[in-house]
């Protein structure tokens, strides 16, 4: 196990933790989950206080942003909407769903950079904008859209629930619990999701499960319901 110390102000992705806010020691295992504690390791003794895999599951996100959010203006929850509703246009993701992540990844400020390396809007990972092909994860546009597209494909991985349309067909959509999959894989990948079986068991993970939930749910009822539930 590779084993190092590192000061920790734990930010807004683990409110629960601020407490414990300090020294931190870490150490990472075998199969790439970064184990934390804030009790300084005697020996074999470790106690694991959360855990947070690789990717950007292994970042915590906040104050230990290589560029943190620092763009407060109200402006910015409706300089984008354009860009969002093309996103649920082209990829089929719900205006309301894009927005709970957008919130959650970089609170609507399109120059964050995460510790992990992670930029922009969406915060994607510099080979993850590659594969959706954006050139440009700074550009609000292309990062948006390339998140729209990530969501997409993590979508179609994950959901399998069958419905009837009103024309007779059969479309695909996501139960709750693909829901939860899908966004457990936007921040620890698919692989890690498949492997589980469902949310990876990383704190950082659960928590930001638990943010998009509750932003998401805030979004669809503040426009009344009007935007689809797929």
């Amino acid at each position: 196990m590779k084993v190092w110390a590192l000061i920790l102000a734990v930010g807004v992705v683990l409110p629960r933790l601020q407490a414990h806010a300090g020294t931190f020691w870490s150490r990472e295992r075998g199969d790439g989950v970064v184990e934390f504690t804030n009790k300084q390791p005697a020996g074999k003794s470790w106690k694991v206080l959360f855990k947070a895999g690789p990717g950007k599951a292994s970042a915590l996100r906040g104050s230990t942003d290589i560029v943190p959010a620092r763009d407060t203006s109200p402006v910015r929850y409706s300089r984008y909407d354009r860009d969002i509703l093309d996103g649920q246009a082209f990829y089929g993701i719900p205006e309301a769903f894009m927005r709970a992540v957008i919130k959650t990844e970089s609170d609507f400020d399109p120059r964050v950079v995460s510790s992990a390396g992670a930029q922009g809007l969406m915060q994607l990972l510099p080979s993850t904008a590659r594969l959706m092909g954006v050139t440009d994860s700074f550009d609000p546009r292309q990062n948006i859209m390339g998140g729209a597209r990530y969501l997409q494909v993590l979508a179609r991985r994950f959901c399998r629930t069958p419905v009837a349309a009103d024309d007779g067909q059969r479309l695909t959509v996501c139960s709750p619990e693909e829901k939860v999959k899908v966004i457990a894989g936007y921040h620890a990948g698919p692989a890690a999701v498949e492997k589980y079986g469902g949310i990876p068991p990383y704190e950082t993970t659960h928590a930001y499960v638990a943010s998009v939930l509750r932003r998401y749910d805030q979004y669809r009822l503040s426009a009344g319901g009007s935007i689809g539930d797929r």
